[in-house]
């Protein structure tokens, strides 16, 4: 189980509105999205004390248009070969990973 209970997660009834609780709390939102356009997360630079909330999509088709318009950031996990996408539990996992690296718990 590792981290499972110490990582902080919300669940929103609806979206893209129910982000406006995690943003009135002070999160920045970075949707993680297959999108070559998308920053690469290698590159992501972020304040020391900026907190930050990643949204996630359903496997297939993501996150919906209205969603990524209302986070705005979008981040994309690099992959080389022929995989165009990651199952969302894995990305969710690399996400975690390198934003938590050189960052104080």
């Amino acid at each position: 189980m590792g981290e499972v209970f110490a990582l902080p997660y919300a669940y929103a009834e609806r979206f893209p509105s129910g982000l406006d609780v995690v943003t009135d709390a002070g999160f920045s939102l970075l949707a993680l999205t297959p999108d070559a356009s998308a920053e690469s997360i290698d590159d992501l630079t972020l304040g020391p004390d900026e907190k930050v909330a990643l949204v996630l999509g359903a496997e297939g088709p993501g996150l919906r248009a209205e969603t990524m318009d209302r986070v705005g950031r979008r981040v994309r996990i690099p992959i080389h070969g022929q995989v165009d996408s990651l199952n969302v539990a894995a990305a969710a996992a690399i996400a975690c990973y390198v934003l938590g690296r050189g960052r104080p718990g």
